[in-house]
């Protein structure tokens, strides 16, 4: 059995990336979409916005290849990422920056079961409009560890939630996030 050939995101397809990308993370809480590829949809904003010089974690083992052959970033240990793509929703050990060098903090995509269940979140902040509820399945009750991350602000991390159909929805670190206990 030979191993099917790793395929690169068209140049296109990079760009919608990274406009979804751009999009989410400036319009906290809005849903916008990522373009259908043969890669699994938590996995594209790592593979859009690595480079040879990105410190990567992925969750998976198969998530590996594809991103050393797409992107030939190299792959570390979750205390060193830059970028990181997640499949449960353990953000522990993942970088926060801190007040001298927010720019550390971890740029991570994190697989979601849906947007339209679990509990009510009411985010306010820079690129929301007053507040704006959300709901998102698949994350714990008291999203604790993303409270503890952002309470340092500018430190924290940045959290692109990604359904497996390519719904993603953004929570950068200045998103205050209430409720959901």
């Amino acid at each position: 059995m030979t191993a099917s050939p790793v395929v690169a995101l068209a140049p296109r397809q990079n760009q919608l990336v990274f406009r979804a990308v751009l999009d989410a993370l400036s319009r906290p809480g809005e849903v916008t979409r990522l373009p259908e590829t043969p890669f699994p949809a938590v996995l594209l904003p790592v593979l859009a916005l690595s480079d040879l010089e990105t410190p990567v974690h992925v969750a998976r083992s198969e998530w590996a290849d594809p991103v050393r052959a797409v992107t030939g970033a190299p792959l570390v240990e979750r205390e060193r990422a830059a970028l990181a793509a997640l499949d449960g929703p353990d953000l522990s050990g993942l970088p926060v920056g801190s007040a001298a060098a927010p720019e550390r903090g971890a740029l991570v995509a994190l697989a979601a079961d849906g947007f339209d269940d679990g509990p009510a979140l009411r985010l306010s902040g820079p690129g929301v409009d007053g507040a704006r509820e959300v709901r998102i399945a698949g994350l714990p009750a008291d999203f604790a560890e993303r409270r503890r991350a952002a309470a340092d602000f500018p430190a924290g991390r940045d959290l692109l939630l990604v359904t497996r159909s390519g719904a993603v929805l953004g929570l950068p670190r200045s998103t205050r996030i209430e409720g959901g206990a």
